[in-house]
């Protein structure tokens, strides 16, 4: 077929190639902007509070919330978090341990929620992903001290539980001893949660990229007072399996604040 290329085209048929040029290089201009130029975006949207423990394990914190992935899929690889006491300027660095799930399980008539270890997960474009997050130190140091301060305590239990039937007056010798007072007062000072404002910094890892996402807690005198007890609960927590009794641990919910 011969083209005649000394006639000039009308412009209808100009029109038609112009049209069907763009046809073919609008998807090849939007695969090049998704693929190379436009970046993701990563929003966190907690649900407004904070739950703060301190037990066996050391101070921890679990925030609840969801992740939205925007203009790309995302895959998150960690979720590191920083608290920080404002009075004092110290820093308590924490690590993502635990998914919590944010469905409830009615089992035999009492509601609860299952676990699972805290792993790298995907979001797809557009879409949210649950993420109850338990904060916990990744190196579990206060852990290895606890057990230090501790083990001339608890090795004397067994004697203790010879001479006592009840678990009373068990507690009253074993409270008294030095081994006690002494785990007691390092265990004091080690105390996190305070009375006074904490600066909360959540950065959450994925590709190349990090999110950062900041909030604030407010710990008031009582809070810290029934968190304060679990010093003692830490110490006893033995005591009371030897003779079947109940841990009381104590957790505080406060509000947490979006810092612009």
């Amino acid at each position: 077929m011969k083209i005649d290329i000394s006639t000039p085209l009308t412009f209808y048929e100009l029109l038609a190639i112009s049209l069907a040029a763009i046809a073919i290089l609008i998807p090849i201009v939007q695969t090049i902007y998704r693929k190379w130029i436009i970046k993701p975006k990563l929003h966190f949207y907690p649900t407004g509070r904070a739950m703060v423990y301190f037990n066996q394990s050391g101070p921890y914190i679990r925030i609840d919330g969801v992740y939205e992935a925007e203009n790309k899929p995302i895959s998150i690889k960690n979720i590191e978090l920083t608290v920080t006491r404002k009075r004092d300027n110290q820093n308590l660095h924490l690590s993502w341990s635990i998914f919590i799930s944010p469905i409830n399980q009615n089992l035999v008539g009492t509601f609860m929620q299952t676990t699972q270890a805290a792993h790298p997960f995907r979001i797809e474009e557009g879409n949210i992903s649950s993420a109850f997050t338990e904060f916990c130190d990744p190196l579990d140091l206060f852990s290895k001290e606890f057990i230090k301060h501790t083990s001339s305590l608890f090795e004397k239990i067994p004697e203790i539980i010879q001479r006592n039937q009840d678990y009373s007056s068990a507690l009253v010798e074993y409270m008294a001893s030095e081994e006690y007072l002494n785990a007691e007062r390092l265990l004091k000072k080690k105390f996190f949660w305070h009375a006074g404002e904490y600066d909360i910094l959540i950065e959450t890892t994925y590709g190349k990229e990090c999110a950062r996402f900041r909030y604030s807690i407010t710990i008031g005198d009582d809070e810290s007072k029934q968190l304060m007890k679990n010093v003692h609960e830490s110490l006893v927590v033995p005591l009371k399996s030897a003779y079947r009794k109940n841990r009381e641990f104590y957790t505080e919910i406060v509000k947490l604040h979006e810092v612009e």
